[in-house]
């Protein structure tokens, strides 16, 4: 199988990094593209590729297989059909568009090519969610999650232009919090959001907060890239017989999530989860569903739900 990652810079190594891993299980020839020829020979040989290339075009007329994308927001959706129609398989790094209409488009594109299309979420992949998800049975009718993650990120480039990004902060990193949100919560009735842009450089907000009505808790959800992040739980969920919460201490690199703190009826236990490299198991799933012919392990429509959900909260908090 032939893949071609387009995007050698960013989080585009972290995907020629778990490639590394991959093709030690899976035949791969592996080819890379920049549009600076030497960039594009200097990563082709740092991460042992087959070959490179420099134009977008001669990808998608290639015979490769299978395109990667990691590319700009405002990139998505032009080059994801590009890829699809010229007869490509595609993976796109989150989010699957700046707005549903893309997204839209692009789920339809696949079913009419008939070609394999799956966004690349790896916090979806982590086992710790679905972990604590199965667990929550246990504490009884359900209160409150909440799911937070905050920094200081001051970005440069293309991140920092409203339209590119179709949004600021939450649209790109806090997209990953939404997804496990909802993972835990299921559908919303209702969400309320409320958006700033501080001091980080961004055209789009760089902190924002959610409120979700689920079909019984109240879900919180907190994002930015202009609070300093000390260590915390990313995600707590509260029920009327005790709680579970997401053990930083016991984070590794690769894994979003750390173990879960469950405490039920006042007795307190760490239930331990795999130790996975998350966009190591999302590339190889989707590799997965080409050679055994099967459907991809997430389904585009879940990324759209997850784009929807903060388009909602933009929309509620004046943003577009």
């Amino acid at each position: 199988m032939k893949i071609a990652l387009v995007g050698c810079r960013g989080f585009g190594r972290v995907h020629l990094d778990a490639y590394k891993e991959i093709r030690k299980e899976i035949d791969l020839e592996l080819y890379v593209f920049s549009r600076t020829e030497e960039y594009a020979k200097q990563c082709m040989k740092e991460f042992e590729a087959n070959g490179y290339f420099t134009s977008y075009n001669d990808v998608i007329n290639s015979k490769i297989d299978v395109i990667d994308l990691v590319v700009s927001h405002d990139a998505h959706e032009p080059m994801g059909i590009a890829a699809m129609k010229s007869g490509k398989h595609l993976m796109l790094e989150k989010p699957i568009g700046r707005t549903e209409e893309e997204g839209e488009r692009l789920i339809s594109i696949s079913k009419s090519t008939r070609k394999k299309f799956m966004v690349l979420e790896n916090h979806y992949f982590d086992p710790s969610v679905w972990k604590a998800k199965e667990l929550m049975e246990k504490l009884g009718e359900i209160s409150l999650i909440i799911l937070r993650n905050t920094r200081f990120n001051s970005p440069p480039g293309w991140r920092r232009n409203k339209e590119l990004m179709g949004g600021g902060a939450l649209i790109d990193g806090g997209i990953h919090y939404v997804d496990t949100l909802l993972n835990l919560g299921g559908e919303y009735k209702e969400v309320r959001g409320m958006c700033k842009s501080t001091f980080s450089g961004l055209e789009g907000e760089d902190t924002s907060e959610g409120i979700f009505t689920f079909n019984g808790p109240l879900g919180v959800l907190i994002y930015s890239w202009a609070t300093k992040g000390d260590n915390f739980p990313h995600f707590e969920i509260y029920g009327e017989k005790g709680s579970i919460i997401e053990d930083y201490h016991s984070r590794v690199p690769g894994k979003p999530y750390g173990d879960l703190i469950v405490e039920i009826e006042g007795k307190k236990e760490i239930v331990k989860t795999e130790k996975i490299n998350a966009v190591k198991e999302e590339i190889k799933g989707f590799l997965n569903s080409i050679i055994q012919d099967k459907e991809v392990p997430m389904d585009p429509q879940i990324a759209l739900r997850d784009l929807r959900a903060v388009r909602d909260i933009y929309r509620s908090c004046g943003e577009f």
